[in-house]
């Protein structure tokens, strides 16, 4: 079997998860040095940050898959009416272009289309070309190859097992919660924490605070999507570390609140509950589960 890893670059933080066929072997999880980020923009700092945790962990694997943050795209979920099929790419890259109000040449698009009776349901991710590329180049000068790209709420759903209701990762210096309906994210934002990762009470009381005004932002620009105290809640991070974490998210979200599991194998210590993200990564997923962007070009892809 050839070992993969699987690199969450987030917007404050770097994880790396290291896989042998289904079972887990490494993993890493480093707070980013200020800058090597900008505006979804990486710098060298970012490329001497994975070379670093590389190093120090001692992965053996070269092959890597990676999760973005949302910084630096767009998403639209629309409908077209029913049409050819030799149509359909050419519709969907029209409207994408209206919809988003970004130059062509500058932006990735990845997409998917459902038919049902009525037409198609479409979902489109615009990414900015130079960040993207940027990215990938940024991965490759610390010595590994990019096999994919997805966007994190999608590889974190994947990775939880969640095609709908709310899923939350609390990370040492930030959080991600994402909606999802129907296999496709609604809502998701990732946002720093600003309490220190040594003081878990105060970042709990942070995020508490946070969610709640997420979740009343959501009502009003989603208002199709019920959220009620009968949503579930899937939990990631440090709620599995914390001591009745699970408890406690229990009193102070009025959800559904669900532990997700793993299909992976691994030590008995080892912390897979913080690499959702790189675990749905790493999970076979299916081609239109994944944003990759095509050298010159767009992909038939959802991300």
């Amino acid at each position: 079997m050839t070992s993969r890893l699987a690199l969450d670059v987030g917007v404050r933080e770097l994880k790396i998860l290291e896989a042998n066929g289904r079972k887990l072997t490494r993993h890493a999880e480093i707070l980013l040095p200020d800058g090597a980020l900008t505006d979804g923009m990486p710098t060298p700092l970012l490329t001497a940050a994975i070379r670093g945790a590389l190093e120090a962990g001692d992965f053996v694997a070269t092959r890597a898959r990676l999760a973005i943050a949302e910084t630096g795209t767009a998403f639209r979920d629309f409908r077209l009416p029913g049409l050819p099929a030799s149509d359909l790419g050419r519709a969907v890259e029209f409207e994408g272009r209206r919809q988003v109000p970004m130059e062509a040449a500058d932006v990735h698009f990845a997409w998917h289309a459902i038919r049902d009776k009525t037409g198609y349901a479409v979902y489109l991710v615009a990414a900015r070309r130079d960040m993207i590329d940027a990215i990938i180049a940024a991965v490759t000068a610390a010595g590994l190859q990019v096999e994919r790209m997805d966007l994190k709420p999608l590889a974190l759903a994947r990775g939880m097992g969640v095609s709908d209701g709310l899923l939350l990762e609390w990370a040492a210096a930030e959080a991600t919660l994402v909606l999802m309906v129907k296999g496709r994210p609604r809502f998701f934002r990732t946002f720093a924490l600003d309490a220190p990762a040594d003081d878990p009470e105060t970042q709990l009381e942070e995020l508490t605070h946070a969610v709640n005004a997420l979740v009343k932002f959501m009502r009003g620009t989603a208002s199709d999507v019920p959220i009620t105290p009968a949503t579930t809640l899937a939990l990631g991070g440090r709620f599995a570390f914390l001591p009745d974490g699970i408890q406690r998210a229990e009193q102070r979200f009025n959800f559904m609140v669900t532990v997700p599991t793993t299909r992976f194998r691994s030590a008995q210590d080892f912390p897979w509950q913080a690499h959702f993200a790189g675990l749905g990564l790493l999970m076979h997923g299916r081609w239109y589960d994944r944003l990759t962007p095509a050298q010159g070009g767009d992909n038939r892809v959802a991300a």
